[in-house]
């Protein structure tokens, strides 16, 4: 079983629980057990699959044809999303771990609703690491800034939810500006793929306004200046487990998509 194979059994926990705790709504000591030890598998299946990527060093790609051309699922990963996947695995074993006990003062409080929006945070951050196709790419990045958000205002206090709008807000002005980005770029290309991406030659101007649309983009999602006012706030607004991906990992995935395109 190679790395990507590894990966998406990683996934596909992390999935299970998040659906898991959907339906155990209201039984939340039930919940937190079965969402924090499933989590806790596929952060170590995943730490296996980044070292064993890391160990192989062969970058492996994977195809699924879709009915449209434009969101064809294309997965990729080589030694920078392997390294990456290495990280965010690393903190899912210690967050799951931590969790099982911190979520306790949630039973009551919404505990099975927060570990539906937690594992869908993680596996999003994940499948991103591996997808190779704009469409998806926007996708998942969507859904990461939406689980994540309900995290931010999960404690329904003024604070949160003063916290969560205004990270709702910066998140998805980001998403514009990346969304803005690729579509110049699969105009040019005739292809939302990345592999069509990388072989692009863009005329200086193009690639100038390619190059900060993503810049900005991502970077409101890294938390950089002058785009950063959203961070300290959301943050700690979020339950700690959470906090603690965000904070220690979400942020990094900003970079990681400035350095993709």
């Amino acid at each position: 079983m190679d790395a990507l194979q590894l990966l998406t059994w990683s996934l596909i926990l992390y999935l299970f629980a998040s659906l898991a705790s959907l339906f155990l709504l209201g039984l939340d000591r039930l919940a937190i057990k079965l969402s924090g030890i499933t989590s806790l598998v596929g952060g170590v299946i995943g730490i296996i699959s980044g070292i064993t990527q890391l160990h192989g060093g062969v970058t492996l790609v994977a195809r699924f044809a879709t009915p449209f051309d434009f969101a064809d699922l294309t997965l990729r990963m080589d030694s920078l999303s392997a390294f990456m996947v290495l990280i965010i695995s690393l903190l899912v074993v210690v967050c799951s771990l931590y969790s099982l006990t911190y979520m306790r003062e949630y039973e009551g409080k919404g505990a099975a609703a927060m570990g539906f929006f937690m594992n869908l945070f993680i596996a999003s951050m994940v499948a991103l690491l591996v997808m190779d196709n704009a469409f998806w790419f926007i996708v998942l990045f969507e859904m990461m800034s939406l689980s994540s958000w309900f995290l931010v205002i999960a404690r329904q206090d003024k604070t949160s939810i003063n916290a969560g709008m205004l990270y709702f807000f910066i998140a998805h002005a980001g998403s514009v500006l990346i969304m803005i980005a690729f579509l110049l770029m699969g105009r040019e290309s005739g292809s939302l793929d990345f592999a069509s991406f990388r072989t692009l030659s863009l005329s200086p101007g193009l690639a100038s306004a390619v190059f900060l649309l993503a810049f900005f983009g991502f970077g409101a999602k890294a938390g950089m200046m002058p785009l950063h006012s959203w961070l300290p706030r959301a943050h700690p607004a979020a339950p700690s487990h959470a906090s603690a991906l965000m904070s220690g990992v979400m942020v990094k995935i900003g970079i990681f998509g400035i350095l993709k395109v």
